[in-house]
């Protein structure tokens, strides 16, 4: 435990480092720290884009790339089928490291672009390997694919620079977020550089839209607001999700288990190594009425592999892997949350995407100042959680909520889904998007 405890007090320094190892790779200092640097940025980005649209305007076909890292952040699936059907455009996967940092663990990251491309088969999207294997060499882009439409899926620095948005200013850029952001760290979720050179950032709620107003450089200018581009699926009627649950003798209740990774942060929500073990504990101990899907953030297991090293991290997740009535999820969710019957977790951007299943959810609060991270919509979310505080009340949970059905909350969810979550006009974000795309270059 004290070496877990001095890794984990070192990492600040780490931290530091890291970030000027970022500043010097990605050549931003200028822009990341000063506001007339940036606007100057912004304003040549405009212009190279305008004269790059116009020549979009008598093009055939319009390639509309996707930089994907993780499977577990995909959020344009219903996007990407959007511009497949239409002929004008042509989209494409871009599978693209994640999670570079100075003390990358390589390994790793080349075993995520594996799932990720792995993914991309499954799925049956056309995608580019940005890393070639024979020649272990990373793969260029721009001069490959000369994408004319990009959207990121992170808005970070944890890629290699040629496959973030300062390689390409004169594109199409969009963005929508991985994760619905219910925390106040507003520089970092609105007013990156990254979020100040995108054409288009488009939000969930006109909450997002006022944070975006108030916070970026650019006032706001670039954002639009569709709804949930991630949680789509889950809003329509007629979608069939399959059952990615492992098959028990009889129908359990089904909890997902959602550790956030911030292990190593000064604004701590994760409470993983309180809940690491418990959580067995639970499985077992209701092992006749329960399944649990430990769904982990992506980062976290990055994190576990530098204060536990390798070995024990992947014994654990493997301990997952095998247990009877439990399971790893590590790609995207949809399917996981509509099938489930309840959450567990302390991750930001859950408390508003799993809402939208409208089934019981529970945040395990860190300590008194988690409640002082919350954004005003996060404040709303929170607020429609059962709160845990210690172990015990994960349990009470499980036995009163989840298993007896002591749901006291579900009629606050419904009216939040229906108030704040659903596109009034009934149109859904995918298609606000392409429509937007489609002004734009006729």
């Amino acid at each position: 435990m004290s070496n877990v405890v001095e890794k984990y007090k070192s990492f600040f320094s780490f931290a530091f480092l890291n970030n000027i190892y970022k500043t010097l790779t990605f050549h931003d200092f200028l822009i990341a720290t000063f506001p007339f640097c940036l606007k100057m940025r912004e304003a040549r980005s405009e212009r190279k884009r305008n004269r790059f649209v116009a020549s979009l305007r008598n093009k055939q076909k319009i390639t509309v790339a996707f930089f994907l890292q993780s499977p577990s952040i995909w959020k344009y699936g219903r996007l990407y089928w959007l511009f497949e059907r239409s002929e004008r455009f042509e989209p494409v996967v871009v599978i693209s490291p994640f999670n570079v940092r100075l003390n990358s663990d390589k390994g790793e990251i080349l075993r995520i672009m594996r799932q990720t491309e792995d993914f991309a088969k499954e799925s049956g999207y056309r995608y580019f390997q940005t890393y070639d294997r024979t020649r272990d060499k990373w793969l260029n882009v721009k001069k490959l694919l000369n994408p004319d439409v990009i959207f990121y899926t992170k808005p970070y620095k944890d890629t290699l620079p040629q496959y973030h948005i300062y390689r390409f200013k004169d594109r199409l850029n969009c963005y929508a977020p991985y994760g619905i952001m219910c925390i106040d760290i507003f520089w970092i979720v609105y007013n990156l550089p990254f979020h100040n050179l995108l054409w288009r950032f488009f939000v969930e709620t006109e909450y997002q839209l006022g944070y975006s107003q108030q916070y970026q450089t650019c006032g706001g200018k670039n954002t639009q607001v569709v709804g949930s581009l991630g949680m789509e699926t889950l809003m329509l009627p007629d979608y069939k999700p399959v059952d990615v649950w492992k098959p028990q003798t009889k129908r359990k209740k089904r909890i997902i288990w959602a550790p956030h990774h911030t292990v190593d942060y000064l604004f701590n929500f994760s409470n993983f190594f309180t809940y690491c073990d418990f959580m067995f504990e639970l499985a077992e101990k209701y092992k006749d009425e329960i399944q649990i899907a430990f769904k982990p953030h992506p980062v976290l297991k990055f994190k576990l592999i530098n204060l536990w090293g390798a070995e024990k991290t992947e014994a654990y997740y493997q301990r997952w892997r095998d247990l009877p009535n439990g399971q790893l999820e590590e790609g995207y969710y949809a399917d996981l949350f509509l099938t489930s019957d309840a959450m567990i977790h302390d991750c930001a951007s859950f408390t508003a995407e799993y809402l939208h299943t409208r089934k019981p959810t529970m945040f395990i609060v860190k300590d008194e100042h988690t409640a002082d991270h919350w954004n005003s919509f996060g404040q709303m979310c929170f607020d429609l959680h059962y709160h845990a505080y210690q172990p015990a009340d994960v349990e009470d949970y499980i036995k009163n909520v989840v298993i007896a059905g002591n749901d006291t909350k579900a009629t606050e969810r419904d009216d939040f889904y229906r108030n704040y979550l659903y596109p009034k006009d009934g149109v859904m974000p995918s298609q606000k998007i392409v429509n937007e795309i489609l002004k734009e270059i006729n």
